[in-house]
């Protein structure tokens, strides 16, 4: 696995709102950019929206961009 590259789209999700949104939409064109496995795009395929943006929501302004606000 590329962990090394799970956790940069990951830690993009949080921090760029639109980027969350196409990840969101799509995954697999949101991380065309990155080396991910079949397994890690399938997991990112499956991840619910709700609970992505309740945890981007419940993070300390002060590490993402949007300071929680522009995903819903």
């Amino acid at each position: 696995m590329s962990s090394e590259a799970l956790q940069q789209v990951i830690g993009r999700a949080v921090v760029d709102a639109g980027f969350r949104q196409q990840l969101i939409d799509s995954a697999r064109s949101a991380c065309a950019e990155y080396d991910l496995t079949e397994d890690e795009l399938n997991a990112l395929e499956a991840l619910d929206a709700e609970s992505l943006k309740s945890f981007v929501g419940s993070l300390d302004e002060r590490i993402t961009k949007s300071g929680g606000r522009g995903f819903i």
